[in-house]
């Protein structure tokens, strides 16, 4: 068997090497490629999969949903992630449509695509809502929206020049005071993105990993107050890890807060129950839903084919879809490699 991997650079070690890792404990071959390149298809014909670890940048976003579409469905090649697992990853969107569709339940939420509807809706609704760019991680682009006045500023800003990702916080203090130095880093930063924003009426120079506004739509959530935290049940094949992530000091949203319980006595089993019965219809390899609670009743916000790596390997074990407890920690990376080797296997014995 020689599987094929993507190296990714995110984080302090990476899921390539942590692949890389697990695979040759299990002596398998390993294929580094570079699908940046115009011969991606080729470097992967002799393949039996193929693994690319990426992320919500939008370079990402573009290349590597149509490199490995193609990889899976023209090639016939196993690939992580799938198709079924990606398409609508940092797309909080294309996520409120599948939710819909399924049943699952999820925040009173209002996507339009016009924006008079959305303004005359705004004129007549209740506040506060949520308004949220469909992308982002770590609660980066989503406030608290407290008037009509702010929601119709807004709905305007979104019909005509729109935001980049990523640049809608910079102007809000998250953290105060910062704790750490990556808080203070980002205090600082903010404080700098502010100051241009102020003086020279513009967005500040923008990373080439946000380039692209977004604009033409208004995602608007009702705000469900009282939840001092998240939960987020992490979801591999036929395990699933769960921790509770808390608020930020002074605010309402928990995730990239890095404050963490992975406590599993304390986790709604409600949230593992819903997370498997969507895993399975979805037909995904890898997914983490984040949880709060409506009237005691868990609801989803919002999903992700990949997540922070470390946080899952700090839980001390993993439900069964049974709800039996298997006490282990154990990397994420070690689970879509146990499962993709078994896709393959099955595959070569169905040909």
């Amino acid at each position: 068997m020689l599987i094929a991997i993507h190296p990714d650079k995110s984080g302090s070690r990476s899921y390539s090497e942590k692949w890389s890792e697990f695979l040759r404990k299990r002596n398998i071959k390993v294929k580094y490629i570079n699908l940046n390149k115009n011969d991606a298809i080729e470097q992967v014909k002799d393949c039996d999969g193929v693994m690319w670890r990426w992320i919500h940048i939008n370079q990402d976003k573009i290349k590597a949903y149509l490199i490995l579409h193609t990889i899976e469905y023209y090639l016939g090649i196993p690939v992580f992630p799938n198709h079924n697992s990606c398409w609508h990853y940092d797309n909080k969107i294309a996520q409120y449509y599948i939710f819909k569709a399924l049943n699952i339940p999820i925040p009173d939420t209002y996507v339009f695509w016009d924006k008079k509807n959305a303004s005359d809706w705004a004129d007549k609704t209740a506040y506060p809502l949520i308004f949220k760019l469909s992308s982002g991680a770590s609660s980066s682009n989503v406030i608290k929206v407290n008037s009509k006045q702010h929601a119709l500023l807004l709905i305007d800003t979104m019909f005509n020049k729109g935001i980049f990702p990523l640049t809608m916080n910079e102007f809000k203090k998250t953290v105060f005071p910062p704790k750490s130095l990556r808080e203070i880093i980002n205090t600082l930063s903010r404080f700098k993105y502010g100051l241009y924003f102020c003086l020279e009426g513009n967005y500040p120079p923008l990373p080439a990993a946000w380039w692209l506004p977004e604009k033409g739509y208004i995602y608007l959530q009702e705000f469900i107050p009282d939840n001092s935290f998240d939960t987020r049940i992490t979801v591999i094949g036929d395990r699933a890890f769960g921790y509770r992530r808390f608020n930020r000091q002074n605010d309402f949203r928990a995730s990239g807060s890095g404050n963490f319980d992975v406590d599993h006595t304390e986790i709604d089993l409600n949230c593992v129950k819903i997370a498997f019965g969507i895993s399975k219809k979805l037909e995904c390899q890898s997914m983490a839903y984040d949880f709060i609670f409506k009237k005691e009743k868990p609801i989803i916000t919002e999903m992700s084919y990949t997540y922070v790596d470390w946080m899952v390997e700090k839980c001390p074990g993993h439900w069964k879809p049974d709800l039996t407890w298997v006490e282990r920690n154990m990397w994420p990376e070690e689970a879509q490699i146990e499962d993709f080797i078994d896709l393959i296997q099955k595959k070569n014995r169905e040909k």
